[in-house]
């Protein structure tokens, strides 16, 4: 029975009614009568909860089935040794003129953060095709909301299937996507951030990821050809990480993101009371007042019903200047949840391609002019009662 299906929360919720009645029409009968009715009232109780939380799940979609529950949902492990070789794409029934991208498990140990987490990565068909064995592909972070983890792109956002389309129609080129753990305990919300007098988050995604993945992957290595990605606090991961010096992406793309930390019982103290830490991690006052920066893109989108999102993408569209760009993506439906964020993906993921610099592809089968395609004006079709195919309400400085 499906974690997220109607089938199961009828049956939690007809339970949950069904049980406190039962015992009362049991109590007549005087054989461990107190003890009979309190664990059918405790019991009743427990199944009120779950269907509430089966309804929000639903709803929410955080959990999609019942390995990602008890995480238990796996993917194959990257083959160890150097990169660049054919062997990285000896995935489960691949070859190559496989149409589908593979997804693989590895361990990325940061040699600056000394943090060591897992992390999935999307090789695009292409990696392992002879045409393209000489070619460095662009990457992209993925990166999650709180609570949540790196398989919330896998299931509820079907990011291996959206990558393949738009790989496979060409409105974006082939990309290897990283999808990092941000953080070392799934009860505290780390916000990507080098905690003062603590674990190195920051640094681990934008340097650590980097030089792991650019050791055992054929990838570019330049700034222009990274970028981020993120919903709800990954949202606000891409954008501050993009403005970090050093500053190591070229692009940014948030979906129901926010542009200033969040401080409260799951972040604890990150800056340690320190003002200048946590300004230097917000967004919104970077681009406001730092002296120099270099030139960078941003996706912003949110939906109105999600007022917060919306609120400060304005502010952050008001202060943003040149070298600076900014795409907003304003929808009139929608909500800070999953069902929003799949539908409106695959043009964050359209518009990430057309941002990023791919290199070119080979010889024979030149890659389509990326770099030269506008971001659509319209979203892609959505199941109906979703969201609807709205023009957005675009606000771009440069």
């Amino acid at each position: 029975m499906s974690l997220t299906g109607v089938p199961l929360l009828i049956l939690v919720a007809v339970l949950a009614v069904g049980l406190p009645v039962a015992a009362v029409l049991c109590w007549r009968w005087r054989r461990l009568r107190l003890t009979r009715t309190a664990a059918l009232v405790v019991c009743g109780q427990l199944l009120i909860t779950s269907a509430f939380l089966l309804a929000v799940n639903r709803q929410q979609q955080f959990f999609t089935s019942w390995s990602d529950l008890f995480g238990e949902q796996q993917v194959p492990a990257l083959p160890t040794g150097s990169s660049g070789t054919r062997a990285l794409g000896n995935g489960p029934d691949q070859h190559a003129a496989d149409p589908a991208g593979h997804v693989y498990a590895m361990r990325i140990k940061g040699p600056r953060s000394h943090l060591d987490l897992p992390a999935d990565v999307y090789l695009p068909p292409q990696y392992d095709q002879p045409g393209w064995a000489h070619h460095r592909f662009p990457v992209v972070e993925f990166l999650d909301g709180f609570p949540g983890n790196p398989q919330r792109w896998l299931g509820a956002l079907r990011l291996r299937e959206t990558l393949d389309s738009q790989i496979g129609t060409g409105r974006m080129p082939p990309v290897v996507g990283v999808l990092p753990t941000q953080t070392t305990n799934a009860l505290h919300d780390s916000e990507c951030v080098n905690q003062v007098h603590g674990r190195q988050y920051a640094t681990y995604l934008i340097d650590d990821v980097r030089s792991v993945v650019a050791h055992r992957l054929r990838v570019a290595t330049g700034r222009r050809s990274w970028g981020l990605i993120g919903y709800s606090t990954g949202g606000f991961c891409a954008n501050n990480l993009a403005l970090q010096p050093g500053y190591r992406f070229a692009a940014a793309a948030s979906l129901s993101g926010y542009f200033q930390p969040y401080l409260d019982r799951s972040t604890g103290n990150l800056f340690a009371g320190s003002r200048a830490a946590r300004a230097a991690n917000d967004p919104l006052y970077q681009v406001r007042h730092a002296a120099r920066l270099p030139a960078l893109s941003f996706f912003a989108m949110c939906a109105t019903p999600d007022p917060q999102p919306c609120a400060e993408g304005r502010s952050f569209a008001a202060a943003v200047h040149a070298p600076i760009r900014l795409r907003r993506l304003v929808l009139p439906t929608g909500g800070h949840n999953m069902v929003t964020w799949r539908a409106v993906t695959p043009t964050a993921l359209d518009w990430l391609g057309s941002t990023l610099y791919a290199g070119a592809g080979p010889a024979a089968t030149p890659a389509p002019p990326h770099s030269a395609r506008p971001v659509p004006a319209r979203l892609p079709a959505t199941p109906t009662g979703v969201l609807s195919a709205t023009p957005p309400v675009a606000t771009s400085r440069h």
